[in-house]
């Protein structure tokens, strides 16, 4: 039995090793961007809820959804749409605990592909993304790098991302924004399996970056594995994230970091991404 239970084991590593990796358009990570697209005419759903947990001195939970629906509209332009809404409860035990459900607002999305990473050497495409909402107000742009390893076996992906946002509160315009860096890893060990790593570095600031004076806030750092299943018609993943203890107060405000945690940032994150094809 344990001679037959080890050629099992080897018979199945080897045929791991062997299989060619479907050449899925998903991207195998939970926050990262990949410069795939999904082919010309053809459409995907995708329900996305991340679980965001935990902020100095305050009991902090938040869910947030987000409903998309992608588009291929050419060979190298997809376009997306989506809603994004989302419930959280705050107490920060000297008042009482606040909780709730908002909608937030409806984003578009387009994706220009510059090179393909499956044909080319490496991938490269940009990204451009507004959203609005009753009291808010965002643009963002993302630069998204791929390179592919190993007959395709090791994704390899980077985005540079550029956050600015507006928020109304009591009648009045806050205006902020985020550059933020992520980088990750992921490999396929089976023809429908992908385990991962992903990044983020996050650098906050008063004010918008391109549009007026601004002043750097505070530094973040995020870093957790990512799971993911693509059986060809859908595909489900799983991200986590734990902020790491090296925030830096870049503004002096008191507060702006507690323990060398970001103030204004979870603590901990869980993503479940689930994508299908119409």
């Amino acid at each position: 039995m344990r001679g037959t239970s080890k050629l099992t084991l080897i018979t199945w590593l080897l045929a791991c090793a062997t299989a060619s990796p479907a050449l899925a358009d998903e991207t195998p990570f939970a926050t990262i961007y990949t410069a795939r697209l999904i082919p010309a005419g053809e459409a995907e759903a995708e329900q996305t809820a991340i679980f965001r947990v935990g902020k100095p001195h305050e009991s902090y939970s938040a869910v947030e959804g987000q409903s998309e629906i992608e588009y291929g509209l050419a060979p190298d332009l997809q376009l997306a749409g989506y809603l994004n809404y989302t419930w959280q409860r705050e107490d920060l035990g000297s008042a009482p605990a606040r909780s709730g459900f908002d909608f937030t607002n409806t984003s578009l999305e387009a994706i220009w592909q510059l090179a393909d990473p499956t044909t080319q050497s490496f991938g490269l495409a940009l990204y451009l993304e507004p959203a609005y909402g009753p009291d808010y107000r965002e643009l963002e742009e993302k630069l998204i790098l791929q390179k592919n390893l190993f007959d395709q076996r090791l994704v390899l992906a980077a985005n540079i991302a550029l956050e600015q946002e507006w928020n109304r509160a009591a009648g009045d315009w806050q205006r902020n924004s985020e550059l933020r860096l992520l980088a990750g890893a992921a490999w396929r060990l089976a023809p429908q399996w992908t385990v991962g790593t992903e990044f983020e570095a996050k650098r906050e600031y008063d004010g918008l970056l391109l549009w007026q004076q601004s002043a750097p806030a505070a530094d973040s750092f995020f870093l957790g594995p990512t799971l993911q299943y693509d059986s060809g018609e859908y595909s489900v993943t799983l991200g986590a994230t734990a902020q790491l203890p090296f925030a830096a107060n870049l503004s002096h405000e008191p507060g702006e970091t507690v323990g060398g945690f970001a103030h204004e940032e979870e603590r901990y994150r869980v993503l479940l991404h689930v994508e299908f094809d119409l």
